[in-house]
């Protein structure tokens, strides 16, 4: 009854400090009230939504995410993730047979679906789609459960845009709206909440422990064991088979990359230098406000010693700094931009201080606006003339000059490499990189013979894997390379400096030679 009822306090009287063991009874953290059973079933009737209301903000979120779905690609981004799925798909390995610093679960699931359509730029959006209407969902659950109607909408809103855009073939998504689905899940089932972090975990480790833990808080000393248990057994599950395929080359990937971290920071955006725009400041200034919105809540939080549902997204949020903090700009706003809003709507709800509600309010109307204004502006403004006439791209459309390029250098490719033959697709220089575009795999459809298809410094500049490469090259002797001549490719950033490492491209340019031109596409050609 207790537990059905959400009470923390245990049946029995604790001996010795009773906070260490059950999360309701430490200082910032109020025990929920016991109500009587009358109470407890009007208040759930009172807080349950007729089914037409929840599939009409399932189905308004899918639409506000579906109206973008064909314009634009990211080459680096997406092409890690979508080349990662189509090695899987191929019967590859993730770490043992390709580099990759995220966890397995994104490429699994999109590698199920290139096996089956073939290569494809529309299928990760659909899904992704799929994933901004169930997460939006959960929002607006988590937030009506503790306030009203219209504060879960305000929840569900902020939610929405922030997972909508930008748009992305990652893994966030999925690790955030798999956390999202394990505190709603609870109350209810304290060893799927526990699975559910587990299976976040395969996404985003960081996301999946920091589920676990939110549920962990939300449930209480009575179901804390439940949502360990299911958390362990299925992070072992998902995790063992890659560990043993593999244990060193996932270490290296994963943990190591954290040692190389650094060299993807960028400055913390304080000064803003352009035209006085309203738009262009809130996007500039996401990052500000969403970090100082979170601790706007954990101070009110703390001083009203909020009760454990509220506390159950802090770790989310937390994460979501640190994820931010890595690196600062639009596309590491989630998951932060995503749970934010549903914890200061809880919040706003339940201070009655003028002064601290309103400024609450203040920064949850600017982490709604932002978000929901990027998505806005990209259906008003959207990306992309026309779709190259590849099979992969599936309609996704690019710059008309892009597009035409493409078309181009896929016609020169085919009658130079057979269906299934390696190509190798390069940058202007291997010793300083930002970004590459993995995603010239995808689109030509040919392999890639090395197990790098990132560019990134700290991983491509270094010595040792630019000899791994040049072996793995020698190896396949592909036909073409392709070289990405992108100003972007090598665009330096504050972090980043020329890593001295030229091996790789001293290979290129005594076994191949230019023959060709296509847009940012320059196509090398074995010179014997």
């Amino acid at each position: 009854m207790a537990r059905m009822l959400g009470s923390f306090r245990s049946r029995r009287p604790v001996r010795a400090m009773p906070w260490a063991n059950d999360v309701s009874r430490w200082p910032l953290i109020r025990a929920p009230r016991r109500p009587d059973m009358a109470r407890a079933d009007a208040a759930r009737r009172a807080r349950s939504e007729p089914r037409w209301i929840v599939a009409a903000l399932w189905g308004t979120a899918a639409v506000f995410a579906a109206v973008t779905l064909l314009g634009g690609v990211a080459p680096h981004d997406e092409g890690l993730i979508l080349q990662g799925a189509q090695r899987v798909a191929d019967g590859q390995v993730p770490y043992r047979d390709f580099w990759t610093n995220y966890g397995p679960g994104q490429v699994l699931v999109l590698g199920a679906f290139a096996k089956v359509f073939g290569p494809s730029l529309l299928a990760w959006r659909i899904v992704h789609v799929g994933l901004v209407a169930t997460g939006a969902l959960l929002a607006f659950v988590l937030a009506r459960r503790e306030t009203s109607r219209a504060w879960g909408l305000v929840g569900w809103a902020g939610a929405a845009g922030a997972l909508a855009f930008p748009a992305s073939a990652g893994p966030n998504a999925t690790a955030i709206v798999l956390g999202l689905g394990a505190v709603a899940l609870t109350r209810r089932a304290p060893g799927g909440a526990g699975a559910l972090a587990g299976a976040a975990g395969l996404f985003r480790p960081e996301l999946g422990l920091a589920a676990a833990l939110g549920a962990a808080i939300a449930v209480g000393r009575g179901g804390l064991a439940r949502v360990a248990v299911g958390y362990a057994a299925t992070t072992l599950v998902l995790w063992l088979p890659f560990f043993v395929a593999a244990p060193a080359d996932l270490l290296d990937d994963v943990v190591g990359f954290l040692g190389i971290q650094h060299l993807q920071r960028l400055p913390f955006p304080w000064d803003y230098d352009g035209e006085i725009d309203l738009n262009k400041l809130l996007e500039f200034y996401a990052p500000l406000f969403l970090l100082a919105g979170l601790a706007l809540w954990a101070a009110d939080a703390a001083w009203r010693r909020a009760g454990a549902a509220e506390w159950a997204l802090a770790p989310l949020a937390l994460a979501g700094a640190a994820y931010l903090l890595g690196r600062t700009d639009e596309f590491h706003l989630a998951p932060l931009a995503v749970v934010l809003p549903v914890m200061l709507a809880v919040r706003c709800a339940r201070e009655e201080a003028w002064l601290p509600r309103g400024l609450l309010g203040i920064a949850l109307a600017l982490a709604v606006g932002q978000a929901v204004e990027r998505q806005a502006a990209l259906i008003a403004h959207p990306v992309g003339d026309r779709a190259p006439a590849v099979t992969a791209a599936d309609g996704v459309r690019v710059d008309a000059a892009d597009a035409t390029a493409i078309e181009r250098l896929s016609r020169f490719v085919a009658a130079l490499v057979a269906p299934g033959q390696p190509i190798f697709v390069a940058n202007p220089r291997h010793d300083l990189v930002r970004v590459g575009d993995p995603l010239l795999y995808v689109l030509l459809d040919r392999p890639n013979p090395t197990r790098y298809d990132v560019m990134q410094p700290g991983v491509v500049t270094q010595d040792d894997v630019q000899r791994e490469m040049v072996s793995d090259l020698r190896s396949a002797r592909p036909k073409v390379v392709v070289v990405w001549r992108d100003p972007t490719a090598t665009r330096r950033e504050p972090n980043t400096q020329p890593s001295g490492v030229r091996v790789l491209d001293t290979y290129l340019r005594g076994a191949y030679r230019p023959a060709a031109r296509f847009g940012a596409y320059q196509v090398l050609v074995a010179r014997r």
